[in-house]
């Protein structure tokens, strides 16, 4: 499959971004220092989680196109990746949701 390689380097960057993005959530929320520098420096706390979150995203598909290599993608290759993607994301749902239960509940 053409362009293999980027669709390989997208999950490993969606991947790396889901969980920052899930971290960069429960550190906003219980360090006020965090959450007030990414305010100041780019004017909203979720503006700044954003931009963070995508030049995350940006700079680990670059690197996951680049080690992925351009070979074709198989059937058993390509599935693998949708269990890393499903993975990524119940991982963060589970961080957060479970950082908010406890906080919450304390």
């Amino acid at each position: 499959m053409p362009g293999s390689k980027w669709v390989y380097g997208s999950i490993i960057g969606y991947f790396i971004a889901a969980l920052f993005n899930a971290i960069l959530v429960v550190l906003k929320e219980s360090n006020e220092s965090v959450h007030d520098w990414i305010a100041g420096t780019f004017g909203h706390h979720w503006v700044g989680h954003g931009i963070l979150v995508l030049i995350v995203f940006i700079i680990f598909t670059l690197i996951g196109s680049a080690v992925g290599g351009g070979e074709n993608l198989s059937e058993n290759k390509a599935n693998t990746l949708i269990l890393v993607a499903v993975a990524a994301t119940i991982i963060s749902v589970l961080i957060i949701g479970g950082f908010m239960i406890m906080h919450f509940f304390s």
